[in-house]
């Protein structure tokens, strides 16, 4: 059997979560992969909680930081389409992520970086921390949101009949993608403006 290190019980906490789904995340079924007791993992990870921000960090690592550029709101359309996509890459992941707000040094440095980009728009440093904070909250609502809804199925026929807008909306049948890219571009763009008006 391969020594147990810190390492090796991320890597099977992160297959478990990928295979089996965020509820079935238990520091006994990380052990039992394992062919350990769980008392053997306490001796590398203090807890759960710890566990979890070592699955988040391996998720985040697994994918490289898209290169920025020298357009900040591009640079923010295309970070918000890198945390989109690992979201959908990962979506367990996102959904143990959500249920158990950890704070890891590797999303530290995510948030870092997005304070980064919005600290080269020329607001104020207040206005572009507040506009960091907030956009990065609405798009990741945006983004745990459509993934709720791509998790639904398609209402019948009999509720479209009931619902005009909603049965309008999946007649157009969106693409996606466009559609997140212009909503990133409203918030983004109605932030800056907001804040920089009070200049």
């Amino acid at each position: 059997m391969a020594e147990l290190n810190v390492d090796r019980i991320a890597e099977e906490a992160f297959a478990l979560v990928n295979e089996k789904g965020a509820g079935a995340f238990t520091l006994r079924a990380v052990a039992q992969r394992l062919g350990v007791t769980p008392m053997a993992l306490y001796h590398h990870v203090p807890d759960k909680t710890a566990l979890t921000g070592l699955v988040i960090d391996r998720a985040i690592l697994s994918r490289a930081l898209p290169d920025l550029t020298d357009d900040w709101k591009y640079d923010i359309l295309t970070f918000a389409n890198w945390i989109r996509a690992g979201a959908r890459t990962y979506p367990e992941i996102t959904n143990l992520r959500r249920s158990n707000m950890v704070m890891t040094p590797m999303i530290l440095s995510l948030s870092q970086h997005w304070q980064s980009i919005w600290d080269r728009s020329g607001l104020e440093s207040d206005a572009s921390t507040q506009a960091a904070i907030m956009s990065s909250l609405a798009i990741h609502g945006l983004v745990y949101e459509a993934m709720a809804i791509r998790s639904q199925e398609v209402p019948n026929k009999s509720a479209l009949e009931k619902d005009p807008t909603i049965a309008r909306f999946v007649s157009l049948n969106p693409d996606p993608d466009h559609l997140f890219d212009l909503t990133v571009r409203s918030i983004v763009d109605g932030f800056y403006a907001q804040l920089s008006s009070k200049k």
